[in-house]
């Protein structure tokens, strides 16, 4: 994957079909052992200003991301799910992801239906199912697989 070892900031706001998204905050990230990489944090916004959930864009190549926390991540409230605004989000978020890299990955759990559906509406190439590392947050959590696919935005 082609990656630009810069952080370039994205414009304050980037309108997309039916939401925007207002960037809040590139969160830095000391190097460490676990993988951890800085993101970019955008808040998912209807209608000029019903915050309805968020987006994060990871940098880094590390194993945390390529094989437990992927790319890309993203959580819209409970009040608010069922109206594809995630999808939506990552396509309004593509063009800036196309900026850093020709290709991420994007991981789920194998138990999470909803957001498996909006990988596969991204058009997504399934790449394998893992088992994640005990030394993982997300196996911390109860997780023990991964599902990971390849998004071209």
């Amino acid at each position: 994957m082609k990656h630009r070892q810069d952080n370039p900031l994205p414009p304050l706001v980037i309108k997309g079909e039916g939401l925007d998204l207002h960037f809040d905050r590139l969160v830095p990230c000391a190097p460490n052992d676990q993988g951890f990489v800085p993101f970019y944090h955008f808040r998912i916004v209807i209608n000029g200003a019903t915050h309805v959930g968020h987006i994060n864009f990871k940098i880094g190549d590390t194993d945390h991301i390529h094989r437990c926390a992927g790319h890309i991540g993203y959580e819209i409230a409970e009040g608010h799910r069922g109206n594809a605004y995630s999808f939506h989000a990552c396509n309004t978020l593509a063009p800036f992801i196309r900026t850093i890299y020709d290709a991420v990955v994007i991981t789920v759990s194998p138990h999470n239906p909803a957001s498996i559906r909006i990988i596969q509406r991204l058009g997504c190439e399934f790449m394998d199912e893992i088992e994640i590392a005990v030394s993982e947050p997300a196996y911390i959590k109860g997780e023990r697989f991964k599902r990971r696919y390849r998004w071209l935005p």
